[in-house]
This record gives C-alpha cells, sequence and structure tokens, in this order.
C-alpha cells in the first residue's frame, strides 16, 4: 500500500462522543424517533462519519443531523 493511501485512526474521545452524542439525542427529540430505530441507527452512523470526514463542531453536527 502506497503512503497515499494509507488513512490513519484517530479515536473519537470522550469529549467528541458527547458532542456527537448531543447531535443524535437532539435530533432523535426533534423527529419523535426511538433510539432502537433503523433511523436512529442511520442518523448515528450518519454522524461518526461527519465527524470522522472534519465536522467536528456542534453546529455542523446538527445540520447534518438535520438533512436526513
Amino acid at each position: 500500500m502506497s503512503s497515499s493511501a494509507q488513512t490513519t485512526f484517530d479515536p473519537i474521545g470522550p469529549d467528541e462522543l458527547d458532542m456527537i452524542g448531543k447531535a443524535f439525542q437532539d435530533e432523535l427529540q426533534r423527529r419523535a424517533l426511538s433510539r432502537k430505530s433503523e433511523e436512529a441507527e442511520a442518523l448515528a452512523a450518519k454522524l461518526i462519519n461527519a465527524y470522522q470526514a472534519g465536522i467536528r463542531d456542534d453546529l455542523g453536527l446538527s445540520i447534518v443531523a438535520g438533512l436526513s
């Protein structure tokens, strides 16, 4: 594998997880979704992907959460 194809693993820390969790909870409440629903699972994955893609602030994550 070439060095340009390598990715680094940047773990999500407790503060970051709290931020993602808040955006998740706020959007679940706004949509009146259960945490156990398929929509909630898709939302969680979307927020984690957005964070890993570089959206690392409350507002950005809230906007991503509302786009689905």
